[in-house]
């Protein structure tokens, strides 16, 4: 498998996919402060901003080892951050991961991350090689059930999750 610090930026028809640290972080600790996005993701909300810098330090490491993958997503058009986007917890083989995903709440419901998830599907399939993607949500996302089910996933009970999640899994399509 390649390094994964030369998978930047990634382009799809309208949003451009770039490390964090092309985005202010001002824009990133929005989107990490906001109780309501962190209550879906299952994560703890970033107290100040020093704890998101401390995340994209984190988040470029796990890039540089080459353990996992995530990008902001902007508007191509106007450079707006949207959101993120992130490919990791690979197997040990690296042919199976996780998606994650997280949308500022003034950009949800807009269609962003079904544009994002396909383009990223097909990447992590065609250019990672993965032959399975997994994505997990709490069992009161159903606008994220939605949108995986909209991409083809299907609930798999047999991928673990935590309590009172529901797990999805994308096999790639056969050549």
């Amino acid at each position: 498998m390649e390094r994964f610090e030369k998978y930047h930026p990634i382009l799809t028809t309208h949003y451009t996919l770039d490390w964090l640290t092309a985005t202010k972080v001002k824009d990133i600790y929005a989107l990490r402060h906001d109780t309501e996005i962190a209550a879906m993701s299952g994560r703890h909300v970033d107290a100040d901003i020093n704890e998101t810098v401390a995340y994209v330090n984190k988040t470029m490491r796990n890039i540089m080892h080459n353990d996992s993958l995530l990008w902001g997503i902007s508007d191509r058009k106007t450079d707006e951050f949207l959101g993120t986007f992130c490919i990791w917890n690979f197997n040990k083989e690296k042919t199976t991961a996780e998606v994650g995903y997280e949308i500022l709440a003034a950009q949800q419901n807009h269609g962003i991350m079904s544009e994002v998830l396909q383009h990223m599907s097909n990447f992590a399939f065609a250019e990672l090689g993965l032959t399975t993607l997994y994505a997990i949500t709490g069992q009161a996302n159903v606008t994220s059930q939605a949108v995986l089910t909209k991409n083809k996933f299907r609930i798999n009970p047999n991928y673990p999750g935590e309590k009172e999640t529901v797990s999805f899994s994308l096999t790639a399509p056969e050549n």
